[in-house]
């Protein structure tokens, strides 16, 4: 196989890979974005059918601070998240620091709002009986709110799990002659050994190629092409992304 040929694939490979995690991303978007208008309208059902109810702790409060947290939270997220809806590639997207820094505000108001209602759940020893749409309402919101301030650290604890264990399969050629590269560089930048007919090479996704058995120690010891320094482990792209063209 043609190292030439083996590169655009790759290149092309790769563009693909990231339209598609583009796509991906907005199908996450509105999915979260329908969540969201969920807990509203949940929120303002739940208040509304228990107008009329006594509880012994304030979830009623609770509910309706919950619920203009979560407005707060959805136009948030809205203004952040539209601008993927108008690009063709992730590298185009910046974030706005204003609306981040606002993010995080709330965030950070969020999840004292859900002590306090976890703190209210203990307190109230009747009302899962006496007002069972509040309670188990909250319940369900301060359970899911823990969940979701968890869920990203366990996220990156398995990011940096599949980074450091996971190691990507790179493609192999069999190197012909001087015609199967794809640039000037006849020899391995590593040992220096000029490429012999019958001999494996190993393509990095960054379109660089060596020895199979020189890159295979290097990547032993480093997950970086010798000669661009890019990483090889595409889950790196998600912290920083190459400019691909798509």
């Amino acid at each position: 196989m043609d190292v030439r040929d083996g590169e655009p694939d790759f290149i092309n490979s790769q563009a693909q890979e990231r339209t598609n995690a583009l796509k991906f991303l907005k199908a996450l978007i509105i999915v979260e974005g329908f969540l969201k208008v969920l807990k509203i309208v949940t929120s303002f059902i739940i208040l509304f059918l228990t107008r009329n109810e006594k509880c012994e702790v304030p979830l009623k409060l609770f509910l309706l601070v919950y619920m203009v947290i979560t407005i707060a939270k959805f136009g948030i997220f809205m203004s952040k998240n539209l601008p993927f809806f108008r690009i063709s590639r992730i590298p185009e997207y910046r974030e706005n620091t204003d609306i981040t820094l606002f993010s995080n505000f709330i965030e950070a108001l969020l999840l004292f709002w859900y002590l306090i209602g976890f703190n209210w759940i203990q307190e109230c020893e009747n009302c899962n009986v006496a007002n069972p749409l509040l309670y188990y309402t909250t319940v369900v919101f301060v359970g899911l709110g823990f969940v979701a301030f968890i869920a990203p650290l366990l996220a990156i604890v398995l990011l940096l799990f599949l980074i450091t264990f996971v190691k990507p399969k790179l493609q192999e050629v069999m190197y012909k002659d001087q015609n199967d590269v794809s640039d000037d560089t006849y020899h391995c930048a590593i040992c220096f050994d000029n490429y012999i007919p019958g001999i494996k090479l190993k393509l990095l996704p960054c379109g660089h190629h060596f020895h199979q058995e020189c890159i295979d120690e290097w990547l032993d010891l480093k997950d970086t092409c010798p000669l661009c320094k890019r990483n090889i482990n595409l889950l790196y792209d998600l912290i920083d992304p190459p400019e691909y063209d798509v």
